[in-house]
């Protein structure tokens, strides 16, 4: 019995050299080149760090910002969008006035001309004229103003127009494009 014990399966003899039957089972010494290997992608670990960083730091500004922070607008009440605090929703009031101010520039003089209220095509020197002369009171104040320029108008010459009907307390105004 101890003889069968000794002769490896299949029947060889011990002195015959072993067969390999598969990989070798011990540990092997691996190179750069296949440490290399293993590698797949860019690290992304300082980039989500960055991320989350800048994420806190607006999540922080938003917290510190207030109402007061942000751009006053006076924006005229349209019926059916909701009512003014001040003001009752009154239906038998007539509606505020409403005035169109277009804007353009003249290709022969390269200057700004404004069109309003019957008014066509003067100067803003003239247009802040007659806006000037227009009654301080209450109902100045309601007057609902659209500045509408074209493309080729100077930005200083639109607030300069603005410009006027704040100095006359004219608080709402708006902006549109005109052809």
């Amino acid at each position: 019995m101890s003889e069968a014990w000794s002769t490896p399966a299949g029947g060889a003899s011990a002195d015959a050299s072993p067969r390999r039957r598969g990989p070798r089972r011990g540990f092997r010494k691996r190179s750069a080149l296949d440490m290399h290997s293993l590698h797949f992608g860019p690290n992304m670990t300082p980039m989500v760090d960055i991320v989350l960083v800048i994420l806190i730091f607006f999540m922080a500004t938003a917290a510190f910002l207030g109402s007061e922070w942000f751009l006053r607008a006076a924006i005229p009440f349209q019926a059916g969008r909701g009512s003014t605090v001040n003001a009752p929703n009154d239906p038998l009031a007539p509606p505020p006035t409403r005035m169109e101010v277009m804007l353009d520039v003249d290709p022969a003089t390269s200057r700004t001309v404004v069109s309003f209220l019957g008014f066509s095509r003067v100067s803003v020197e003239q247009f802040e004229e007659r806006i000037g002369s227009f009654p301080d009171g209450e109902a100045t104040t309601k007057i609902q103003v659209l500045i509408k320029p074209t493309r080729s108008v100077p930005y200083k010459d639109i607030v300069r127009v603005h410009a006027a009907c704040e100095a006359k307390g004219i608080t709402k105004v708006g902006y549109g494009v005109s052809g």
